[in-house]
């Protein structure tokens, strides 16, 4: 052997990055635990792919916590009356499970709440799922390069650990009592939207309806007929707005299918999916409304301050106080039938006056007080997008520390300082863009692209760069200027404030958002490896073809 051979053998020797060679063909995966929070839609998107699509199994162990009794999540959860979706329902569905038997155009919350439970039933998605499991603690681990976790199971606490931690514990879930004095001081019966008491009778009662977004607008006009009078108080304005799609509805409004149309949704499959897709491309469009000064905005300007006027009875005081002076977008849309309406009752009264206290009766105002006997509090959800959970990552990072002022993540789904952390519906998602199933479907299907590339090429760990995150969201609030979430409005959009960042809306369509994931940047992130060498995963030199005595010559073409 030469001189200059000996030489370069002793080279590789002494190299920081030798090491043995790993006896196994190429990409062989080494087996991953991925845990994820929450069993509501993208829970059960996430178990879909996992037990129905590709070949997962092999080398990914999935467990689910769920801190209800039973999967659904936000519609679980919400049982008010009159809860509905906004989003037409045959695009209000999983990608996989159509569902040509929905009442309506619009669907009410416990028919969506049973369609949920009826498709993991039919496809056993809750066969990873621990339910009454709580997560209260992730600590990241970096020896061993794993999440340490203790999740709360009725009392108990348990310990686990997962390789990959995923987020689908959704955004509208940590719901909160408003902030105002006196709370526990009131004698009567005290509900919040989010919390619903499904054995509480107002007939006949005195009731205060305190807030004006979607499950205020929802629940008014059911309450309405039946209370012996109804104090509404509203902070601010809201567009009460014809429906996303309404040119797809009749008349505008809701309806609901003949049976004649629902057997044909099931005997014509082509024709049932070119409505869905149809639906879907109209819903998508709606982005365009969104951009400040676009012709689509101004003509939903102008056509919602028309109906808003006309429903409104062309009252001059009522317009001057319901109808924003701030662009139509701006807060989420609320499609409200009936609710205008109700505001207009005799036994329906809009208090604008600031909240100064709760008292034991009731509630005090510059005004004076009012006397209730049912508080229903409809004032929203913690909207920071802090885990509920204690969070450390990387050096000791802390996620509810890093995002106490303002959240700022990468493409909605990864946090800085947190590795091998996805979030589904992040900081800054399409939530409020066009059809939210798409884009949990493509969320999910990065989350296992990363799963797989974790598994075949010898990494450790992915985290965002905290460079990159800071880049990705200085042009995101440029571009979103541009949206007319910007606007001077107060909205969960942006923390429940008038000015500042926009932290809940990607700054471009669920288009847009889908090409980028698509695009799997992998250079935004810093990843670590499991040995000296990255190259480790090249094992032995040959293939899994080669090794499993596979066709070697596939690739010839005729």
């Amino acid at each position: 052997m030469s001189h200059s051979a000996l030489k370069s053998q002793s080279d590789v020797d002494n190299s920081p990055h030798a090491v043995s060679i790993a006896e196994e063909p190429i990409f062989t995966p080494r087996n991953l635990r991925v845990v994820c929070i929450g069993a509501g839609f993208s829970g059960l998107v996430v178990s879909h792919k996992y037990n129905h699509v590709g070949n997962f199994k092999d080398h990914i162990d999935l467990a689910i916590y769920e801190k209800n009794s039973d999967v659904g999540g936000t519609w679980l959860e919400n049982r008010y009356p009159g809860i509905a979706c906004d989003v037409p329902a045959h695009i209000y569905t999983f990608l996989f499970e159509p569902n040509p038997d929905w009442t309506s155009f619009f669907a009410t919350g416990p028919e969506i709440w049973r369609y949920i439970k009826r498709t993991s039933d039919k496809y056993d998605l809750a066969r990873q799922v621990q339910f009454n499991s709580r997560l209260v603690e992730s600590v990241w681990d970096q020896d061993k390069g794993k999440w340490r976790l203790k999740i709360d199971q009725s009392g108990t606490i348990i310990e686990d650990e997962a390789d990959i931690l995923i987020n689908s514990s959704g955004i509208l879930n940590k719901w909160h009592w408003p902030k105002i004095p006196g709370l526990d001081k009131f004698q009567g019966k005290l509900v919040h939207t989010a919390r619903w008491d499904e054995s509480l009778s107002w007939d006949g009662k005195r009731v205060a309806i305190i807030g004006n977004g979607s499950s205020a607008v929802q629940l008014l006009p059911k309450m309405q007929p039946t209370a012996s009078h109804i104090t509404t108080y509203i902070r601010s304005s809201t567009w009460i707005s014809a429906n996303y799609t309404a040119h797809l509805t009749r008349d505008g409004h809701n309806f609901s299918y003949s049976d004649d149309e629902k057997r044909e949704f099931h005997e014509d499959k082509e024709k049932f999916y070119q409505y869905r897709r149809n639906i879907e491309h109209e819903f998508n469009k709606f982005f365009y409304a969104l951009l400040k000064d676009s012709p689509e905005q101004n003509a939903a300007q102008e056509l919602f301050r028309a109906e808003m006027t006309r429903r409104l009875n062309n009252d001059p005081y009522l317009c001057e106080k319901l109808i924003p002076k701030w662009r139509v977008g701006c807060r989420r849309l609320t499609p409200g039938d009936n609710y205008l309406e109700a505001l207009q009752e005799k036994n329906v009264d809009i208090d604008f006056a600031d909240i100064t206290r709760f008292t034991p009766k009731g509630i005090l105002t510059a005004d004076g007080e009012k006397e209730f006997d049912i508080i229903v509090c409809a004032t929203g959800f913690d909207v920071s997008f802090k885990p509920f959970w204690k969070m450390v990552g990387k050096d000791g990072a802390s996620l509810n520390e890093q995002w106490k002022d303002t959240a700022e993540a990468y493409m909605s789904m990864c946090a800085p300082n947190m590795p091998n952390y996805f979030i589904f519906n992040g900081p800054n998602c399409p939530i409020g863009h066009g059809s939210l199933m798409g884009v949990l479907d493509v969320m999910s299907d990065y989350v296992f692209r990363w799963c797989s590339k974790i598994s075949a090429q010898n990494i450790k760990s992915v985290t965002v760069n905290s460079d990159v995150v800071r880049e990705f969201n200085t042009y995101s609030q440029e571009l979103l200027q541009r949206t007319v979430w910007t606007s001077r409005c107060r909205s969960w959009y942006k923390n429940d404030k008038t000015n500042g960042p926009v932290t809940a809306m990607y700054a471009g369509s669920v288009i847009h958002f889908r090409d980028f994931l698509e695009a799997f940047r992998t250079e935004d992130f810093d990843i670590d490896y499991l040995t000296a060498n990255r190259f480790h995963f090249m094992g032995n030199g040959l293939s899994k073809r080669e090794v499993e005595g596979g066709d070697l010559g596939f690739y010839v073409r005729k």
